[in-house]
């Protein structure tokens, strides 16, 4: 067989495979591009979707925007929503497919396993809320990736291990909640960067060593929480000071 009828051969063969390739719910989609339809579809199978409080439109409508807990903007996937839902399961690392997303709330379900490190790929994301789930292990470095992020909430995560001292990279972060959880070790002094910082929760932990003096930056610091953290030393005045409690300009009341 010449070289060219064999790259016709192949060509055939590669045309007669793709028209024969199964067709996915996705493919009908216009509203969102493909690749945040599939990464949708992927988190409804993975967190056992049909059994959801409440899924609708989800694989059902053409339209994701309308799918429940879904907002979209100028043809993106904006906002993830899924609170009190019974979601159970695994976060899907290629939820991080949702290179638009600006909210990620699904707090109050029964989500189990890690929290994929590749969602710090999401560097258009502001808001992450996983409290009140089953999730463990350690706490991904790869979070202090998202540059845009201004709350950060995994209270009551059951995560173990220490705070990476790439979240002090977070230069925009207001308000990071890690209370009721087994996070241990000493602080890293890089969250003395965060300038922004006005709340800041660590309760209820097994956090040990002194303050750093570097978190004398965190010159917005307005509430602050560190008690049942038995190994942890004396905090410094400026933070003693502090109340647990209030409500910062971060706090978002468009999210149930």
């Amino acid at each position: 067989m010449s070289l060219r009828l064999a790259l016709v051969s192949l060509g055939i063969g590669l045309s007669l495979a793709a028209c024969n390739s199964p067709k996915t719910f996705c493919d009908s989609v216009k509203d969102v591009p493909k690749a945040e339809c599939s990464a949708l579809s992927d988190f409804f199978q993975a967190t056992d979707g049909p059994h959801w409080k409440d899924h609708r439109g989800w694989l059902e409508s053409p339209n994701v925007c309308d799918w429940f807990g879904v907002t979209c903007a100028d043809g993106h996937v904006t906002a993830l929503t899924m609170n009190y839902v019974d979601i159970t399961g695994e976060i899907p690392a290629s939820l991080a497919e949702l290179e638009h997303l600006e909210v990620l709330s699904l707090y109050y379900n029964n989500i189990s396993g890690g929290i994929p490190p590749e969602l710090g790929k999401l560097e258009n994301l502001q808001v992450l809320i996983l409290h009140n789930n089953r999730l463990g292990g350690n706490l991904p470095p790869e979070l202090g990736n998202i540059s845009r992020l201004s709350l950060l909430d995994l209270d009551s995560t059951d995560l173990s291990g220490p705070i990476p001292p790439e979240f002090g990279d977070l230069r925009n972060l207001e308000g990071l909640k890690l209370r009721n959880n087994h996070l241990s070790g000493e602080l890293p002094a890089e969250l003395g960067n965060l300038s922004h910082l006005q709340g800041l929760w660590l309760s209820t932990n097994d956090f040990s060593g002194e303050v750093p003096a570097e978190w004398s930056g965190m010159t917005s610091l307005r509430m602050f929480a560190a008690y049942g953290n038995d190994q942890l030393g004396p905090l410094p005045p400026y933070l003693a000071s502090l109340p647990p409690d209030g409500y910062p300009s971060w706090a978002n009341p468009n999210i149930p």
